[in-house]
């Protein structure tokens, strides 16, 4: 302990510990981001036996694809699966906004659509109250709900007096009867308010039990006994029966559906965002065994120093094991304060971490299993950041402890004498050296890898988006479709922009069924009257928008051809429809789409040949999708007063700054739409901060352990040619007695010191060649083997190199001839 304490005084203790606590902290956070991501079970009693089941569907054109239940159907599986492969199955389904009032200010909330057996299968016991009555059927219209811990807490005080109470859900009052624990917010991680089936078909969606679409998530335990592979291999019979009773809609006439099922573990993490995951878990790894092999040279430093020492113990009986320990144990005592230091550091920091919604947001089946994947200081987090410290210790200390089999009596007590003649040839290849061309090679390979995501995310963030971002404000509205059916939306949307637009400092607004820039966008498929009829397997996709007015206008969009909408596109008169470019060149190639009828499969009232639009304008591109997903499809625009649904995105264009308009906008809308909420209120910069987060999250995360590794790998060097000019000091002295001028002498010294760092610059350059694949489709824009990023970052290392080799090479020019003589 006390050679330790005073290691601790000297530049490379410090060194040591540092590295080693950066590089342990590192690893300890993306461990315990993997950890949460990938491998820990959502946090629900039972969880290892908890699955989610899917309908199948398997098409020629699509493949093999997972989808939701009907009620209908989720009714007929329940008799065929349960008892003998599940105990319990629950239907739920997200409802991403009621709105709340208790005669207070209306408040947006997310909620689940609840069968009587969900609370019971996830083991959940209300902590006031009651959950609801599994002896009544999920069809009742009971109006009552359970709320959540939080806005309990929130919303009513904690008040236990608060069963009972009726409060307005979508304008529906509703008696509370229960009251969740606290931290639970159901299967979907965002649910406040529960309510049965039967109350959904009254307040959310009318056709809920009836309707044979595919929008309900099932969750089962599995009975005693019995295995997920084995309730799998049931269930495709079972799912084939069901659908023979209770026929799905058919892309195609082959389309064959069955059933299947997933761990709750498997079902939450989306497929798209497990290879981010791991990426960040190989570069923090390449970062790891580099600061090892850096901690390693560090040490053999310290043992070379101790060569004399060393020997002494050797000539006075001490055993080749007991100088290992010797030179070990200083090794050990840094190593081991600078793991402890590193897991109080990750400790600190990953609190701190604001983790992108990319990373921890739901995207499988719309959201519908939480990710569950916030990271957490706690007992599993411990134990990764004990087990990345222990492999630190043994990694690093490792090396040194081999170099007491190399000690030879005769020359090392020898005051003075090197420990091998190896070291006054930098070039030749020992240990040391071969380390400082891993070293090299790994922080080449992370510095490429991070050069291309800072080049990739530079490029997505210039990428062209087709409309100003500047100055407009966006949010939600999301009435009851009970309440608001597609007949009335029409007339809500007109009292709301009215509203609006009577509010100082707006220039134009307009709704749409996503904003730029997201992925909510309703698809279809396209029809153009006068052209054959394709199967609707065969019918081309497109994005389909109901827009007002002042849509293209509120956008900054260009008119490229034709009109845009204005006041006569109502309902009950010529059905129109706009395009972009991308839809023009599609299918009106070398031909004018103006005057064109398109209509559209899907259940808008643009469905039919007879009801087609006539195509009146051609606009500009806008990206509506994730930039870094084919942002620009064709867009297919009508007139929301034509057809539209109540819940829609807002879009306003302001004067100023758009954040400053909000309390007018609300109380705009509270004026049209009494008791609806809005909700996601951001300037479309957030909003475009808020869709490139996770990528950008793992750029600085990246460029973070590259610039770690850059200075590692300049240190290994350092330390390689340090000790190396310090051996050849003697030599150093002959040649500048001999006339040697110091520019030569700093010139062989860098040219002997950077022979084993270019032989590592050329093993980077092909290691990195050779993980191209891995992170092609982490890029975007930018080639994986882009030779501009290449070129500068091998010219970046190989120049931080030349100056780690440089300052001992001036300090050897500088050494007084008769004190070298001497050495």
């Amino acid at each position: 302990m006390r050679a330790t304490a005073r290691l601790l005084r000297t530049p490379l203790g410090i060194a040591v510990v540092a590295t080693v606590a950066l590089a342990t902290a590192s690893c300890t956070i993306v461990a315990a981001l993997v950890d949460a991501a990938l491998l820990r079970n959502p946090p629900f009693r039972e969880a290892d036996r908890l699955a989610v089941l899917y309908v199948t569907r398997l098409s020629p054109r699509g493949g093999l694809t997972r989808q939701r239940w009907s009620f209908p159907r989720f009714q007929l599986l329940q008799g065929a699966a349960r008892p003998a492969l599940f105990t319990q199955l629950a239907s739920f389904t997200r409802v991403s906004a009621l709105t709340l009032s208790d005669g207070v200010e209306a408040e947006s909330v997310e909620g689940e659509v609840v069968s009587a057996s969900y609370f019971p299968l996830l083991s959940i016991t209300p902590v006031l109250g009651r959950s609801f009555a599994t002896d009544e059927p999920d069809g009742s219209r009971r109006a009552e709900v359970i709320i959540g811990y939080d806005l309990w807490q929130r919303r009513f005080g904690a008040d236990p007096t608060v069963l009972g109470r009726r409060v307005s859900i979508n304008g529906l009052a509703c008696a509370i009867v229960g009251v969740t624990p606290r931290d639970f917010r159901g299967l979907t991680g965002r649910a406040e308010i529960w309510m049965r089936p039967g109350m959904a078909a009254s307040i959310t969606y009318a056709d809920y039990l009836t309707t044979n679409q595919n929008f309900i998530s099932v969750a089962g335990l599995l009975a005693p006994g019995v295995t997920l592979e084995r309730a799998t291999a049931a269930l495709r019979a079972i799912g084939t029966a069901i659908d023979r009773a209770a026929p799905t809609e058919r892309d195609a006439a082959d389309d064959r559906f069955s059933a299947t099922a997933l761990s709750l573990n498997q079902a939450r993490v989306d497929p798209s965002e497990r290879q981010w995951v791991l990426l960040l878990a190989g570069a923090v790894g390449f970062l790891f065994l580099l600061a090892c092999a850096n901690v390693s040279n560090l040490l053999i430093v310290r043992a070379l120093a101790r060569r004399r020492e060393l020997a002494i113990r050797a000539a006075l009986g001490a055993s080749p094991m007991a100088i290992a320990r010797a030179v070990a144990g200083e090794g050990v005592g840094l190593v081991t304060l600078g793991g402890a230091a590193g897991a109080a550091l990750a400790a600190l920091v990953l609190p701190a971490l604001v983790m992108p919604a990319r990373l921890i947001a739901p995207r499988n089946m719309y959201g519908s299993i939480g990710a569950f994947a916030d990271p957490a200081v706690d007992a599993r987090f411990l134990a990764l950041a004990v087990s990345v410290a222990l492999l630190a210790t043994i990694a690093c200390a490792l090396l040194p402890t081999l170099l007491p089999r190399a000690i030879d009596l005769t020359r090392d007590l020898k005051d003075g004498a090197p420990l091998t003649s190896a070291t006054a040839s930098p070039r030749r290849l020992t240990i040391r050296s071969l380390i400082v061309a891993i070293e090299t090679a790994l922080a080449l390979m992370l510095l490429v890898a991070g050069g291309l995501m800072v080049e990739s995310y530079r490029r997505l963030r210039s990428a062209p988006l087709g409309f100003e971002p500047q100055h407009l404000l966006t949010f939600w509205i999301m009435p009851s479709d009970v309440a608001y059916p597609p007949a009335r939306a029409p007339a809500l949307i007109d009292r709301l922009l009215s509203e609006i637009g009577r509010v100082p400092g707006v220039i134009a607004a307009t709704v749409d069924g996503c904003t730029p820039v997201s992925t909510g966008c309703a698809n279809s498929t396209l029809y153009v009257v006068g052209r054959p009829q394709p199967r609707p397997e065969d019918a081309p996709p497109v994005l389909r928008h109901y827009v007002a007015p002042e849509h293209f206008r509120t956008l900054g969009v260009p008119l490229l051809r034709g009109r845009t909408f204005d006041a006569s596109d109502r309902g009950g008169r010529q059905r129109v429809a706009i395009i972009n470019r991308l839809a023009a060149a599609r299918f009106f190639p070398n031909e004018n789409p103006i005057g064109k009828r398109v209509w559209f499969g899907g259940g808008s009232s643009f469905d039919r040949p007879d009801s087609a639009a006539e195509i009146v304008g051609v606009v500009g591109d806008v990206a509506y999708q994730s930039l870094d997903e084919r942002p620009m499809q064709p867009d297919f625009y009508t007139p929301y007063a034509q057809f539209t649904y109540a819940a829609r995105a807002v879009i306003i264009r302001s004067l100023g700054d758009p954040a400053a308009l909000a309390p007018a906008i609300r109380a705009a809308v509270a004026r049209a739409a009494p008791g609806v909420a809005l909700r996601e209120v951001r300037t479309m910069e957030d909003q475009l901060g808020y869709a490139s987060a996770g990528r950008r999250f793992d750029t600085m995360l990246l460029a973070a352990f590259a610039s770690i590794a850059l200075l590692l790998a300049a240190m290994g060097i350092y330390a390689v040619v340090a000790h190396g000019v310090a051996q050849r000091t003697r030599e150093v002295g002959i040649r500048i007695a001999l006339g040697a001028r110091p520019r030569d002498l700093v010139a062989m010294v860098i040219r002997d010191g950077m022979t084993i760092p270019a032989i590592g610059l050329a093993a980077g350059l092909l290691g990195s060649l050779a993980l191209t694949k891995v992170i092609r489709s982490a890029l975007y824009g930018v080639s994986a083997t882009n030779p501009g990023v290449y070129m500068m970052l091998t010219a970046v290392l190989a120049a931080c190199g030349v100056a780690a080799c440089y300052v001992p090479a001036r300090r050897a020019a500088k050494v007084d001839p008769l004190v070298a003589l001497k050495s």
